[in-house]
């Protein structure tokens, strides 16, 4: 389809085109005859999937009307997520995140969790491939030491049980007394920005149910802070995704 002389130009206009319109932020972009690879960066309150389904239709539209091309695209795509760094960073980074702020001691073990269950792709899909994986970070209420030992497997489990609910998959967990890392996998439909608000509301909730007391003790009724951190992360960075293309 894209052999067409013209075509080239016309997918840099339309991709260009969307991506300012919608404030996507377009990295890189690469055409052959038969695909077309896109290195874009979102904001959190968008979806993988509704990204895709406004560029595909946007392109078919413009196709259709000035090369009088049907049938531009196959029914699915392929994504994937990359950052800063890479995944095993991510990983290790989390995992490091109780001795690098000064803890120590067998109290500290229950702190750190790894799902043994844990494999990626961890969702399939009908007529796509995504692998994303996003690093959330939430903080306590005014920096509040609100977590202990105590609470921390029970408050995992309930991420855990979140995350069956509102389809995503736990990879990782870090926990703090005053601030939380999390590293998970989620499908295309969902934006990383539900996906925080849903960790937030429901172990907001939580906590009221079953540790009040605590609550009560350290005055942080809100949990969390109102902000939080997002960012993606995968098997491959940013820079080595754009090199690729570019090359």
């Amino acid at each position: 389809m894209f052999s067409h002389p013209r075509a080239p130009c016309l997918v840099d206009n339309v991709v260009e085109e969307v991506c300012g319109r919608e404030k996507y932020r377009l990295l890189e972009s690469n055409l052959s005859d038969d695909h077309l690879r896109l290195l874009v960066s979102l904001r959190p309150e968008h979806t993988v999937s509704a990204t895709v389904k406004m560029l595909k239709g946007n392109l078919q539209h413009r196709f259709r009307k000035e090369l009088e091309i049907e049938g531009l695209w196959a029914k699915g795509y392929f994504a994937r997520s990359s950052g800063t760094v890479d995944l095993e960073r991510a990983r290790n980074y989390v995992d490091r995140q109780v001795k690098h702020h000064g803890f120590s001691g067998d109290w500290t073990k229950p702190l750190k969790y790894s799902n043994p269950s844990f494999t990626s792709p961890a969702f399939q899909h009908g007529h796509n491939i995504s692998i994303l994986k996003y690093h959330l970070v939430f903080v306590t209420q005014e920096r509040l030491a609100l977590f202990d030992e105590a609470i921390a497997l029970k408050l995992f489990d309930c991420i855990s049980a979140v995350g069956s609910k509102r389809q995503f998959a736990v990879d990782r967990i870090g926990l703090l007394p005053d601030h939380m890392h999390v590293l998970i996998e989620g499908v295309p439909t969902v934006s990383p920005q539900e996906y925080a608000l849903a960790i937030v509301n429901n172990t907001q909730h939580w906590m009221e149910r079953k540790f009040s007391g605590v609550l009560k003790e350290t005055g942080a009724w809100n949990v969390w802070q109102p902000s939080y951190y997002v960012g993606t992360v995968g098997e491959y960075t940013t820079a080595q995704i754009d090199r690729f293309l570019r090359g």
